[in-house]
């Protein structure tokens, strides 16, 4: 991982729990990386590799594309056993693609043309490159902190018109997130709280909790047997769904009162707390 992007602290994490293994469906953004202080959490590091060891299985459960996005940081020693990328679009378990469901052509153009006409800031990743809408908005953005790879934008932007994109992100206060929502009802935008802002923007047909149930049915598991840690509404299926569902202590206030659990804040061990909560409690819902 990239130096600087690992922050010190002296929790380990300890582990009563039973037997039984476990799915963990884990988000990234402010789950395991952190967008206050941009880095990953030394206790959250030491909570995923400890899983994986004890035998669990550990997914990244995402609104980034993940496959071919890179992120900012994993812990050192840590590859997670799958994915459920761009919200469902992309899944993947032990190298092999279950599902793979991109935006389709006219209604991905469809959007860019009106984003363009608003000025609004839309970004996504495809084949591995970065795009922003307006590269004038991206330098005063958030994501100039966040993302690893500068961005194609502008102009470029258009190219994603001929490439395949799962999702989009759209930079934007809530007023012109519900009147996107209006605009494009085949689509789902995620609000992801007034601290962080913007909406992850997928097909309706597409969710985590979708992906989830992909990845259960390779290997024969239940949702009885899952465990969901997010801190937005993109996470709000899924932690509603799995058989413990937990939020950070950062998480927005719709998916804590829907969450079994509320962990403390992701900077002040939020994963390893509400990993230790996942092993010593059994599931909430049948």
């Amino acid at each position: 991982m990239a130096d600087g992007l690992f922050c010190d602290s002296l929790y380990t994490l300890h582990d009563k729990g039973s037997a039984m293994k476990k799915f963990f469906f884990i988000d990234y953004d402010n789950t395991i990386f952190s967008h206050f202080t941009h880095c990953i959490p030394e206790d959250a590091g030491a909570a995923l590799l400890s899983l994986q060891k004890e035998g669990h299985k550990v997914f990244l459960a995402s609104g980034r594309g993940l496959f071919n996005e890179p992120l900012p940081a994993l812990p050192d020693g840590f590859t997670p056993d799958g994915l459920v990328g761009a919200n469902g679009a992309i899944v993947q378990a032990e190298g092999q693609s279950l599902w793979e469901n991109p935006m389709e052509p006219a209604l991905k153009k469809r959007l860019i043309d009106f984003v363009r006409e608003q000025n609004y800031f839309l970004v996504t990743s495809s084949e591995g490159q970065f795009y922003v809408s307006s590269m004038k908005r991206y330098e005063s953005s958030h994501f100039r902190y966040t993302e690893p790879q500068y961005p194609k934008g502008d102009e470029d932007f258009l190219e994603l018109c001929t490439k395949p994109v799962f999702s989009f992100f759209l930079n934007e206060p809530l007023e012109i997130i519900e009147e996107t929502r209006r605009k494009f009802p085949e689509l789902k935008l995620f609000y992801m709280g007034d601290e962080l802002g913007g909406a992850d923007v997928i097909p309706v047909e597409n969710g985590k909790i979708k992906g989830i149930e992909r990845i259960l049915a390779h290997y024969g598991a239940d949702l009885s047997d899952t465990v969901a840690i997010g801190d937005s509404l993109n996470d709000l299926e899924m932690v509603k769904g799995a058989g413990i569902g937990i939020a950070m202590g950062n998480a927005m206030p719709e998916l804590k009162k829907a969450a079994d659990y509320v962990a403390k804040h992701i900077d002040d061990g939020g994963l390893a707390d509400a990993i230790s909560y996942a092993l010593t409690h059994s599931p909430q819902k049948q």
